[in-house]
């Protein structure tokens, strides 16, 4: 018993004892340590006592300096608490230093399995809805789809350039076009009295080029560039997903459920609001990659897209403020980084070369042959 009146469970081994631990007791004195067992005692003065901590089994263990082979040792840390003997003073802060040690990575292991589990959540979440939404808008009708890009198209009809534009737009387009989803190669040109480098492509078959492109462009392929990049967005669908991934988790899940009027109603309530604004980073780059695939198998030099992407960089460069910048530019990723993928593809491409010579013979709309009006002209740059 020690000073306490408390004895603390123990094990001993020595070699004279054979290959066996042998349990029992120990008390702890300002004389030194005591062992007891049934058969076996072992006494170490406090003069030649030594204890040490081990942190991988969470031991201590006591020693005699004039025994090295004796081994006595105890999982009981209560041991520390006894003020005897300065050796147990010293080796309880050791051992309090290692406990917290042990506590903060216990600590940090839960929180990082617990962020790794919310990821993961988050990540499965994410998944499911994505494919809640995929599943959703390849439902939608194409009647739908027709009288939306109908509509969208009246409200530009007042700012359409007259002439025979569109049709010299269909034929430069024409390899183009016969490389899309069956369902998507009938496709209605219109060019607009706009000074700003864009183009948009609207669900139904219809795209819509700004005047303002025409004169940014010097190629027939970087033209094209842009008509693929507005193409892949309508053939991937990205509108009806923006407008049913804007809803949210919770009313997805809810479409998904119900009948296909209520889809209908989201994109009626949404489709306006969303028509003209950029879509997301994963949007844009999707297009981009999907647009670069129609190119190649279009046999048009793909390159016009990377070569149309610096130009319009060079405009955004030009431009002091944002909100001068065209709306689809505005809040599209970083013109530089979709440059860069685009040249990566261009090395890997199997075939740099053997593609259509796009000349003269193809008709192409200049710009001094589409009017700009005078308060819409950009002073020079």
């Amino acid at each position: 018993m020690n000073e306490t009146g408390q004895a603390i469970s123990a094990f001993l081994f020595h070699p004279e004892l054979g290959n066996e631990v042998v349990p029992g007791t120990i008390a702890v004195d300002r004389t030194g340590l005591h062992f007891t067992s049934e058969l076996h005692r072992e006494e170490i003065p406090a003069s030649r006592l030594i204890a040490e901590w081990d942190e991988h089994d969470e031991k201590i263990f006591f020693k005699d300096t004039t025994r090295p082979e004796l081994n006595i040792y105890t999982l009981d840390q209560s041991v520390l608490e006894r003020p005897v003997m300065p050796q147990l003073a010293g080796l309880r802060k050791q051992v309090g230093d290692d406990r917290g040690r042990r506590q903060l990575n216990r600590s940090l292991r839960i929180t990082l399995w617990f962020l790794a589990a919310c990821i993961l959540v988050t990540c499965l979440g994410s998944w499911a809805t994505s494919l809640m939404v995929q599943s959703l808008v390849a439902k939608v009708p194409p009647e739908w789809e027709r009288k939306f890009g109908q509509a969208q198209v009246e409200e530009l009809r007042g700012k359409m350039v007259p002439g025979n534009y569109s049709n010299q737009l269909a034929q430069l387009s024409a390899p183009l076009l016969r490389v899309l989803p069956p369902d998507a190669r009938t496709v209605t040109f219109f060019l607009v009295d706009d000074p700003e480098p864009n183009a948009c492509a609207l669900p139904g078959g219809y795209v819509v080029v700004n005047t303002g492109l025409l004169e940014l462009t010097e190629r027939p392929e970087e033209l094209l560039g842009v008509i693929a990049h507005e193409l892949a967005h309508v053939t991937q669908k990205h509108l009806a997903r923006k407008i049913v991934s804007g809803g949210g988790a919770l009313m997805i899940c809810s479409i998904f459920l119900h009948s296909r009027d209520s889809l209908l109603n989201v994109l009626g309530q949404g489709s306006g609001l969303m028509v003209f604004q950029s879509f997301s980073k994963e949007y844009e780059t999707e297009a981009d990659d999907v647009g670069w695939q129609y190119l190649v198998a279009a046999n048009i030099n793909p390159r016009g897209m990377a070569s149309v992407f610096r130009k319009l960089k060079a405009y955004e460069e030009a431009e002091k403020h944002g909100s001068e910048l065209p709306r689809a530019f505005q809040s599209h990723p970083a013109l530089e980084k979709r440059i860069a993928r685009l040249e990566a593809k261009w090395k890997k491409l199997s075939r740099p070369g053997g593609f259509i010579a796009m000349t003269n013979a193809i008709p192409v709309v200049r710009p001094e042959d589409a009017p700009v009006s005078q308060a819409d002209k950009k002073p020079p740059r």
